[in-house]
């Protein structure tokens, strides 16, 4: 599983997640495949990351990110993408 903090991190599929209480993060430009999906996440405090879920089974989890703006997204591969997340904290 690679993840870039400049570039693409592993995560899940939904709607945009709302700005968190245990960290102040939006995410827009959200795109979507069967096997993938990425947003545009930017980070104004705390930390965030992504999470997806694989019709395999397996939940990736992307690093966890500080202020900036960062391009979150998970890949299955051959897998279906079940759900995707975002999560902040402090």
């Amino acid at each position: 599983m690679a993840t870039m903090a400049t570039g693409f991190l592993i995560a899940g599929v939904a709607a945009a997640a709302p700005a968190s209480a245990a960290g102040n993060y939006s995410c827009s430009n959200w795109k979507q495949t069967p096997h993938s999906w990425s947003a545009t996440c930017t980070v104004r405090s705390g930390q965030a990351r992504s999470i997806t879920e694989c019709s395999n089974g397996k939940t990736l989890y992307g690093t966890w990110v500080g202020r900036g703006t960062w391009r979150f997204g998970g890949e299955c591969g051959v897998y279906w993408v079940v759900s995707q997340d975002t999560r902040g904290r402090g």
